[in-house]
């Protein structure tokens, strides 16, 4: 079975989950995977190279800023090169060219909920709307996600289209190091997301300003994973607070290059205003990380659950400090966080257990 799956082809969450599932569907000889990056960023070299490593055929649709819907008649072309008997659309602004060309010929569409409910805009809220009629089915996240969303679609919800299915990653390759944290004097603080408005790295940023101010320069680091819009103004901070021999910019970091950089981490923190379920997140819980993120929707639920795997905190720079500060001069606290992140990471987290949840809904929708 031909399953080709739509994602955002630049750095997100979108990459993941479909390189998780494509994984564990060729290692059960499953699907024949297919993926078409669909964006404005050009396709990133690991997923290339991912591709190229794993034998999976890839595509490439290039958008314009605000103006997606000019390149639909792109990715329809490109759906009838890649032949699929099922599309998984993780990218679901593509709703109504992947519906078109899966109504032509008869096959299903599975969409992915990953945009954070409080965060989206009327236009998101009209997609899923969208979603809601023209997919087949439509997986959500959390059990917290599917009811914020039956509530915000009332009349156009549709019952048992929607199925709860958490992200999954592999933690036999994100797990702990036998060594616990940085392994220098200062201690190390880290988030890895794209940077745009909503992720507020500015907040950790401000934290490590006032930690440094009691500490000193020489005591701390933050160390910031990723690329995006609001990179440069995020650097004009730093050098405003007078913090450039603290914080650190990484960049964007490949599988590998991302399992090192956890290693090297004290505390992961993580300060955006909203998450669906944050795939970053569920990485550091697996690598036994005490991990600290803002008191929203979609991380507090994560971090209340196992019995309690992190810190949720006000989305201020003064709780943010109190909290990693907390961690620090508390060990036995940070352990057990340890202890039960990475716990809950392997029993609920794992990308078998998603995979196999995604193909029993595919096959079921393949077999009409």
């Amino acid at each position: 079975m031909m399953v080709t799956q739509i994602l955002y082809s630049g750095l997100g969450g979108h990459g993941s989950v479909a390189f998780s599932l494509a994984a564990a569907s060729r290692a059960a000889n499953a699907w024949a995977p297919s993926l078409i990056f669909f964006g404005v960023e050009p396709v990133l070299p690991e997923y290339r190279a991912m591709c190229t490593a794993n034998g999976i055929t890839f595509q490439h649709v290039g958008t314009k800023p605000r103006r997606a819907w000019l390149a639909w008649p792109a990715l329809y072309r490109a759906l009838e090169r890649s032949r699929p008997d099922a599309i998984v659309l993780h990218s679901v602004k593509a709703i109504l060219p992947c519906a078109l060309y899966a109504h032509r010929h008869g096959i299903p569409i599975l969409a992915i909920e990953h945009q954070a409910n409080a965060l989206k805009r009327a236009s998101e809220w009209w997609i899923s709307r969208l979603l809601m009629r023209y997919a087949d089915s439509v997986v959500v996240l959390t059990p917290e996600y599917r009811a914020q969303l039956q509530r915000g679609l009332g009349g156009h919800w549709r019952e048992s289209k929607v199925h709860v299915i958490s992200n999954g990653i592999d933690t036999d390759v994100y797990s702990p190091s036998g060594s616990v944290g940085s392994l220098n004097s200062r201690r190390v603080v880290g988030m890895a997301s794209r940077m745009t408005e909503i992720k507020r790295q500015d907040l950790l940023i401000d934290a490590m300003a006032i930690l440094c101010a009691e500490d000193g320069n020489d005591a701390w680091q933050l160390s910031l994973a990723g690329v995006g819009e609001t990179l440069q103004d995020l650097r004009t901070r730093v050098s405003a607070l007078q913090l450039d021999e603290v914080v650190s910019f990484v960049g964007y970091l490949g599988e590998a290059a991302l399992q090192e950089w956890f290693r090297g981490l004290d505390i992961y923190a993580h300060a955006s205003s909203g998450e669906t379920l944050s795939t970053s997140m569920i990485q550091a819980l697996a690598m036994g990380l005490p991990v600290v993120g803002s008191d929203v929707a979609g991380i507090d639920n994560l971090l209340g659950s196992g019995g309690g795997v992190g810190l949720p905190v006000a989305q201020t720079p003064e709780a943010f400090a109190r909290a990693i500060r907390q961690l620090i001069d508390d060990p036995d606290l940070a352990s057990g966080l340890r202890t039960r992140a990475r716990a809950l990471a392997v029993s609920e987290y794992g990308q078998l257990a998603m995979f196999e949840k995604y193909q029993c809904i595919l096959g079921r929708l393949c077999a009409g």
